[in-house]
């Protein structure tokens, strides 16, 4: 890892310790976009569902797709949860391979279809709150369905993300993702700070957080969300995601998961 990747790292890694520790209690999946370290109980089933729509270039609408992905997470252990999700997308034709490009009209891009599926297995290497700050590591795998190979140059992803977390008081905590990846071949670095905290003296209420998320080659984003408690075991969450011209630079996200 070069010397800017590492001071990056122990910058984040230093935030975490600025931060006096609170009471705290256990609770829901926490962001939009980072990975957490709260998960699932053993035998604990979540289902979720995301609705994206991205804006690389507000100039170029031939960029714009959306994706939808419903997903299954659930605890195997208490310390081990996995996740299966696929992506339904549709691409506008700026993402199209060139040699496949005069197929589709210009104007609307591929008729939505599904573009790949991903699993993942995460961990929790520290006992919850016996240290200064929970640790977690997920690997991930997604695989680009033919079409998607196809038309769009996908490829295999791997990627690995180290979690850092630390618990600030009833539904408030600071978090921190740092991930390195193969995207076909294609190394990439990545690093992630968030922060959640409710909005009202009653902690079960809305909540509100953000998330800074990054690479190293001066890339970076800033996705504000609020997150709502519609049941017991029903969430609601939405957000904005703004970046610079090195990272896509408009999302909105619609979130919705359900515990069982």
């Amino acid at each position: 890892m070069s010397k800017k990747r590492s001071g990056i790292s122990l910058v984040l890694s230093l935030v975490l310790f600025t931060f006096p520790l609170w009471a705290s209690a256990h609770h829901a999946l926490e962001y939009i976009e980072m990975e957490s370290y709260t998960m699932p109980r053993k035998g604990e089933l979540l289902f979720h569902l995301h609705y994206d729509y991205y804006v690389p270039d507000e100039g170029y609408s031939y960029l714009d797709h959306w994706e939808l992905t419903p997903g299954f997470a659930g605890g195997i252990f208490n310390w081990l949860m996995f996740d299966v999700h696929t992506h339904f997308a549709k691409f506008g034709s700026a993402h199209i391979v060139p040699e496949h490009r005069a197929e589709f009209n210009s104007a609307i891009g591929m008729p939505p279809f599904f573009e790949a599926v991903a699993t993942s297995l995460q961990f929790r290497l520290t006992k919850p709150q016996q240290l200064p700050i929970d640790a977690g590591l997920v690997f991930t795998y997604e695989y680009p369905f033919e079409r998607s190979q196809e038309y769009l140059d996908g490829k295999e992803v791997y990627e690995a993300t180290l979690i850092l977390y630390r618990e600030l008081g009833e539904h408030r905590n600071i978090c921190t993702n740092l991930s390195y990846g193969l995207d076909g071949g294609e190394e990439f670095w990545e690093w992630a700070v968030g922060f959640k905290t409710p909005l009202s003296p009653d902690p079960h209420g809305i909540n509100a957080g953000v998330e800074v998320i990054g690479d190293f080659d001066g890339g970076v984003s800033v996705l504000p969300g609020v997150y709502f408690p519609l049941a017991p075991q029903i969430n609601f969450k939405f957000g904005f995601q703004f970046g610079n011209e090195k990272w896509e630079k408009t999302r909105a996200n619609l979130t919705i998961m359900y515990s069982f």
